[in-house]
């Protein structure tokens, strides 16, 4: 009887302190996109119900002052039907694996990232990340992109989202989390930082 008991206080133990972000599977490390051509993503859902408005951004920089280039989409982020997401892929400047979106949403206090992709208009026009490390000293090659275009218009089902250049080319207040001391280089996603493959 007891060790039943003492079972059922830690699965519900367990369920409290279970986070429920959605977890983003790609793009990653190796992700080559073409602009022009779909840009796509895809995450496992929010199972508790939170994330219903979900804000999609492409993000470039560093783990600690990463810079929003553009919001890409708002989706439901509870939704199991569906997990991915894809638009046209900008015009970016360098043609370089320093790009990675984040998830938010105004009712979490916690971001999610995916690992840094490349965007370039051919395969063989890649540069590598102009720095090797982050402020921290972490191993993960990192870079500060911009959109060719002054403005960038996305459209999201019947919703077109526009920003302009000079909006979005300052680092995003929204890009902190309460666990920033924890960035490290990962295979997948977190909730603290992007990250990369060395």
């Amino acid at each position: 009887m007891f060790a039943a008991l003492a079972l059922t206080i830690l699965a519900s133990s367990a369920a409290l302190f279970a986070n429920a972000d959605p977890d983003p599977t790609n793009p990653g490390p190796g992700d080559v996109f073409i602009e022009g051509q779909a840009c796509s993503m895809s995450w496992n859902p929010d199972t508790t119900g939170v994330w219903k408005t979900m804000i999609i951004q492409l993000k470039t920089g560093d783990n600690f002052d990463m810079v929003n280039l553009t919001t890409v989409g708002t989706v439901d982020g509870t939704d199991a039907t569906k997990t991915s997401f894809s638009y046209p892929c900008p015009q970016v400047t360098p043609h370089s694996p320093i790009y990675f979106y984040q998830f938010s949403s105004p009712a979490s206090a916690n971001s999610v990232w995916t690992g840094r992709f490349t965007i370039t208009d051919s395969v063989t026009d890649i540069v590598p990340a102009t720095e090797s490390t982050q402020s921290d000293g972490s191993a993960i090659p990192w870079g500060t992109g911009s959109l060719v275009n002054s403005t960038s218009t996305t459209t999201v089902g019947t919703t077109s989202v526009s920003a302009t250049a000079s909006a979005i080319g300052k680092p995003s207040a929204t890009s902190s989390v309460s666990n920033a001391s924890n960035n490290a280089s990962l295979t997948g996603s977190r909730t603290d930082s992007p990250s990369s493959i060395v």
